[in-house]
């Protein structure tokens, strides 16, 4: 139009505009942008705290790296020669926050060296610096804690900022900080229990902590928030999956610690926590209560699997816990559909495994028959617990299902004024079977918990809750008196498989106070046998049996000594132990012990 000739007659313009674009389904919603800002934003800043870290020595005080075990032994520790055996997993406390930054793409504060202090950190939990420390000490020495929590994912959570949603939840971190105090020495934990102002069979903690004249230590305070944070979640409805994790954590925490009250108040949180987020999997014919989650379904097969194992958490505590004592189971297992979890490293890929190649809660011959590819210590070590659970249930019901009439549970006896054996009984006959059998059909791989003097800490709680499932279950018809007794002998020979057990993780460097506290109760249930049989060569003046059962009942004895260096619990057992065999003979026997 700028050369149209004079006089020439111009058009009218015509203004045209682009329709504005429509938001389509595949683009960022803003508020998706900004996560993705803020999490590139965190990266950068992680990689410039690494690159400065290498330059630059911080001059603010810093935690040491977990690079040996002394570094992680509670003072209490020290008294123990044999407690200073390193752990044998100890390589990877090394690399462990390298291994950290390695999954997450930043770490949380280079080698421990924090500078800086995010905005908005939550006010109860510790500095980031002594949290990474606490976080790892409980990744690399809780034996199960890679199982609760994937952990590339979790650490890679744990890098974001604390206002990102994808940051671990708070009552979780309180609780690792609980569970992780345990195992290191820069913060405080309860100190070793004086059983001169307290029994060792103190159910009520309060009461014992009454009396114990000083301040609340870091651990029992992390274990306070966690307890009150997952509360408040709770009440709300919100992260009811870390709610769970967290009650987790608090029985790791409130079992070695000797509080059994608090272990029963989680445990019914568990329970109550798991039947209201029931899956699929749980369901009623009675189509008029509709079975709901109150928990959206799982984004991915990592979260979904994380969900099922703190099921099986749950599970395995309070069948661990009600083992050793005379109460109540709080689910009854037929009330239990879900599938097995998966192999370690299908959950740490984040493998599917469909249903169909893997076994639930009531496969039948689930404790005789495992599935090709789909067998690890983990998933051994929930079967070990499905046993222990029919043993105890067994014990704990007999006679009600006897008199009334239930063929499985019905003991004939040959004259009407004979004592009800239930040994004669087709349930007990079928139970002791199962568990006789149960290590003699495993896959060879994992019939031996040590290898290349390697000590695989589930395996071994496995195989041990096999042993001490024989004993339980013949325990109550044992006559160690009668030579002839087959209870009394196979009571005995699990005992003996435990010591074995013993003198196998010695000939290592494991260092057998990272053992799970319900480790303390097998070696306590194993002393209890020997001091039964003890009694028994004592009343027949037999000085040989004496000498042997001595030597034995001190094997156990000293190794549920050497977990009470960090388990509270293990040294109530090793007390108990000491007033076992002192009603069965008196305290000569206390002051010897193995070399």
């Amino acid at each position: 139009m700028s050369h149209a000739p004079a006089g020439a007659e111009k058009p009218v313009l015509e203004c045209t505009f682009d329709e504005p674009p429509e938001n389509q389904p595949g683009n960022d919603a803003p508020k998706n942008k900004y996560e993705k800002l803020e999490s590139r934003i965190a990266e950068l800043e992680g990689l410039l705290r690494q690159k400065d870290h290498g330059s630059e020595t911080s001059a603010s005080p810093s935690i040491p790296a977990l690079s040996s075990y002394d570094d992680l032994r509670p003072p209490n520790e020290a008294a123990s020669a044999q407690s200073r055996i390193s752990h044998n997993g100890s390589p990877e406390i090394s690399i462990v926050s390298s291994a950290a930054r390695a999954a997450s793409g930043m770490g949380l504060g280079g080698d421990l060296g924090m500078d800086m202090v995010w905005s908005h950190w939550p006010p109860n939990l510790p500095g980031a610096e002594l949290l990474k420390h606490l976080v790892d000490a409980f990744f690399v020495f809780q034996p199960h804690a890679r199982r609760l929590f994937h952990y590339s994912t979790f650490m890679a959570c744990l890098a974001l900022p604390p206002s990102h949603p994808k940051f671990p939840s708070v009552p979780v971190l309180h609780g690792i900080c609980a569970v992780g105090a345990l195992f290191t020495a820069a913060v405080s934990s309860p100190p070793p229990l004086r059983f001169e102002d307290v029994s060792p069979e103190e159910i009520f903690a309060q009461r014992r902590r009454l009396r114990e004249d000083r301040p609340d230590t870091f651990a029992e305070i992390q274990a306070r928030f966690a307890k009150e944070a997952a509360n408040e979640l709770e009440y709300l409805g919100r992260d009811l999956v870390q709610v769970l994790q967290t009650n987790i954590l608090l029985c790791w925490y409130y079992w070695p610690s000797t509080s059994p009250s608090y272990i029963c108040s989680e445990l019914h949180h568990n329970f109550s926590l798991i039947s209201n987020l029931a899956g699929p999997s749980y369901s009623s014919i009675l189509h008029i209560l509709c079975v709901f989650s109150v928990v959206p379904a799982a984004k991915s097969v990592v979260e979904d699997e994380t969900r099922r194992n703190a099921f099986w958490f749950a599970y395995a505590i309070e069948r661990q816990y009600g083992f050793s004592n005379a109460w109540a189971l709080s689910m009854d297992d037929q009330d239990i559909s879900q599938l097995l979890p998966v192999r370690e490293d299908q959950f740490e890929r984040g493998i599917l495994v469909p249903p169909k190649e893997r076994q639930w809660a009531h496969t039948p011959g689930l404790l005789r028959n495992h599935t090709d590819g789909q067998v690890d210590p983990f998933i051994l070590y929930m079967k070990a617990c499905v046993l222990m659970s029919k043993v105890k249930t067994f014990n704990l019901r007999f006679r009600a299902k006897h008199f009334a009439g239930e063929d499985a549970s019905s003991a004939p006896s040959p004259y009407i004024d004979e004592p009800i054996d239930p040994r004669r009984s087709q349930a007990f006959v079928d139970l002791d079977q199962i568990a006789s059998n149960f290590l003699a059909l495993l896959p060879p791989d994992f019939k031996d918990p040590i290898q290349n003097d390697v000590v695989d800490s589930t395996l071994f709680s496995a195989i041990a809750m096999i042993h001490v499932s024989n004993i339980v279950l013949h325990e109550p018809h044992a006559d160690v008196r009668r030579a002839g007794c087959i209870s009394a002998l196979k009571m005995l020979t699990a005992a003996r498989a435990v010591i074995d057990m013993v003198y196998a993780v010695w000939s290592t460097s494991f260092n057998i106070s990272l053992f799970e506290p319900f480790m303390s109760f097998c070696f306590f249930l194993a002393g209890r046998v020997f001091a039964r049989f003890y009694q028994a060569a004592v009343e027949q003046n037999s000085m040989e049996q004496m000498s042997t059962l001595s030597a034995e009942f001190n094997i156990v004895r000293t190794a549920c000594e050497q977990m009470g260096n960090r388990h509270r619990i293990a040294a109530c057992f090793a007390k108990m132990m000491d007033d076992l065999i002192v009603k069965a003979q008196g305290s000569s026997i206390i002051n010897e012990r193995p070399t």
